[in-house]
């Protein structure tokens, strides 16, 4: 008996299957991801009139209504303690300036201190965020 040899055939893998799973990855992560804004601690930001918009990107420095403080997403309890984290980012940043966004209900102290340890690093420039006039006040009891 005589068996008829086939050619031997190159083993290859098929692409197209692996392209779709790949397209579905990319399409599942994208709809999937969210990107949040202005994490960290919620504040409300008092309006100012002479409110201008910011180009540069200074160290931002948020204080909440208990006194907390928020600098490069960590919260800290107290000035004292997010010292070091301050000093660190300012000498990381290229114009030395601070971001202050302050709670509009937040301890004057608070924000005292604040500016009493920018002055101490020797801070080039310091602004203080506010919504502009007009955009949806709220009287002093909300």
């Amino acid at each position: 008996m005589r068996f008829v040899q086939r050619a031997a055939r190159k083993p290859t893998i098929e692409i197209s299957p692996l392209v779709d799973v790949v397209f579905l990855l990319i399409i599942f992560f994208a709809v999937s991801t969210t990107f949040r804004e202005g994490a960290g601690l919620p504040v409300e930001l008092p309006s100012a009139g002479s409110a201008v918009a910011q180009n540069t990107g200074p160290v931002e420095i948020t204080i909440g209504t208990e006194g907390q403080i928020e600098v490069a997403g960590k919260i800290f309890p107290s000035v004292e303690a997010a010292t070091e984290t301050i000093t660190r980012e300012l000498d990381a940043s290229a114009g030395r300036s601070i971001l202050l966004r302050g709670d509009r209900k937040a301890y004057y102290e608070i924000i005292v201190k604040v500016l009493d340890l920018a002055r101490r690093l020797d801070v080039k420039g310091l602004s203080l965020a506010t919504h502009r006039k007009g955009r949806e006040e709220k009287g002093p009891d909300s």
